[in-house]
């Protein structure tokens, strides 16, 4: 905490108020609401808030909301400086921060003191009263923190809950009836590209993908298809590359090269090994019975990791299916001791069953990391041509044609009220299910797989509940090594009661 200048302190016995600057104004609040004084951190924006919530940070472990204190009062906006402080307000498990423009020190005053006159008018519903400094004719607009702090009654908040359920039935309903498909066994898998083909995991195989680091410590009488190994989050992994493995050649790293971390099994054995591949494409969901096994003629020993083949796109467009544990077990056999360094370290960390570990797909609209729980992901796609659709809800962007399938697409930065922007190669259109119907959504690209425990997820901060219109944000993602966080959506959420209506209208005017 940071040290305040208090040698102007009052020596009354009253209460102790802190007090700072806006423009040029001063503002006090009771100490006993204050928890600590920082500068102000780098903050990750969120999607639908009001313009004086600047954000939230990783105080510590904790997610701290982050206000603009002068929006907060309708006051004018103005550029940070350097004695621009936070103040840490804290009551009741609430927990914000305040920016101001400067620091003064501490005064100490009687309540007989306190006039309950003259405010300023634009900080009115915030201010309990006035008092003057001694010796001075500065006034001290002081403020009230269970106000700032938006601390409100148990029965209150019971009341919004339950409005909120009768507001949107909806989301607290069955959604199997809906569903036509569930008794049909899926396939749910990551695609990515070596060379010209495209090849598949499934996502049970696959714990998480990250982007591809130089930082590669060979490991010497290995295989070339070995190229050594890393250290991810305090654990060895070693790394194969397919392309070698596979008898290409190889090709040179780029921002895209992308390591797919699979978790092998032999026996009651498993160990962790990433897959170094040249592209990441989609999360593809397709019907077990739409593949097709692999043609006799390519059925040979030294193809056996290739378990079966996806036609999409009426047949333009393969994907061959690999089985981890096949490929392992030939061609990489002799070589198994390399790949399993240190695997008895790896699986010493044996996970709690509160925390259990929970695999999401990330993505970036305007800048701000989301995710969506990966079971809640049916397919990603590259951006397609998009169908305008006349008189369609102002939220959807338009209509595509799914393998037959007529599916919405809704623009995330339009939904959030973000800067638009014309689709390019980097757009992708994560396809979810919205209350029994596929709805594309449109992010500005795919960034990885995480996987994260449980404990990494902290709720929502109830000053963005209190704020959001609707409650789509799920919960934040946290990072104990960096000041990383990710949002978690609700894709439930996403739309309102309302539009999830009005989005099943699209199937009707398009039949």
């Amino acid at each position: 905490m940071e040290l305040i200048n208090t040698k102007d302190i009052s020596k009354k016995d009253g209460r102790q108020y802190i007090i700072f600057y806006l423009g040029n104004e001063m503002f006090g609040i009771d100490m006993l609401y204050l928890q600590e004084i920082m500068r102000i951190p780098d903050v990750v924006k969120v999607p639908c808030t009001p313009a004086y919530i600047r954000g939230i940070t990783n105080l510590r472990g904790t997610i701290l909301t982050i206000v603009d204190c002068r929006l907060r009062l309708g006051l004018e906006k103005s550029d940070d400086t350097e004695s621009s402080r936070v103040i840490v307000l804290t009551a009741e498990h609430k927990k914000l921060g305040y920016v101001v423009d400067q620091l003064v020190g501490v005064i100490s005053f009687n309540e007989n003191e306190l006039d309950k006159g003259s405010t300023s008018e634009t900080a009115a519903d915030f201010v309990d009263g006035v008092v003057k400094i001694e010796n001075s004719q500065k006034l001290v607009m002081l403020l009230d923190a269970k106000k700032l702090l938006n601390l409100r009654d148990e029965e209150s908040l019971k009341e919004d809950v339950e409005i909120n359920k009768n507001n949107n039935p909806d989301i607290f309903s069955e959604r199997e009836e809906e569903n036509t498909d569930t008794n049909v066994e899926q396939l749910q898998m990551i695609s990515f590209k070596i060379g010209k083909e495209e090849y598949g995991i499934e996502v049970s195989d696959v714990q998480e993908i990250v982007r591809f680091s130089s930082d590669v410590h060979e490991v010497p009488n290995t295989p070339p298809y070995i190229l050594g190994i890393i250290s991810l989050r305090n654990k060895v992994l070693p790394i194969v590359s397919l392309r070698r493995l596979f008898d290409m050649e190889e090709c040179a790293l780029d921002e895209r090269s992308r390591i797919v971390v699979t978790k092998i099994e032999e026996n009651d054995f498993s160990y962790l090994v990433g897959f170094r591949v040249d592209l990441v494409l989609e999360v593809l969901r397709i019907d077990k019975n739409a593949v097709l096994p692999v043609p006799p003629l390519l059925n040979t020993k030294d193809s056996e990791e290739i378990s079966g083949i996806c036609k999409l796109d009426e047949g333009s467009r393969l994907v061959y299916i690999l089985d981890p544990k096949k490929l392992f077990k030939n061609r990489l056999r002799e070589n198994v001791d390399i790949l399993r360094t240190h695997a008895d370290e790896q699986e010493i960390n044996v996970v709690d069953a509160k925390d259990e570990d929970e695999q999401l797909v990330s993505f970036l609209v305007d800048g701000i990391e989301c995710a969506f729980p990966i079971v809640d992901v049916k397919e990603i796609m590259s951006s397609t041509e998009i169908m305008v659709v006349p008189k369609a809800p102002d939220f959807v962007e338009g209509i595509i044609n799914l393998r037959g399938v007529i599916v919405p697409v809704i623009d995330l930065r339009k939904r959030f009220g973000l800067k638009e922007k014309n689709l390019d190669d980097y757009n992708r259109i994560v396809l979810v299910d919205i209350s029994g119907r596929y709805t594309g959504l449109i992010v500005d690209s795919v960034k990885e797989v995480l996987k994260v425990g449980r404990s990494q997820i902290d709720s929502t901060p109830e000053i963005l509940m209190d704020e959001i219109d609707q409650r789509f944000i799920e919960g934040i993602v946290k990072f104990d090594s960096s000041d990383r966080m990710v949002i978690l959506l609700s894709v439930e959420d996403i739309l309102s009661g309302k539009e999830k209506k009005e989005l099943m209208s699209i199937d009707k005017a398009n039949n």
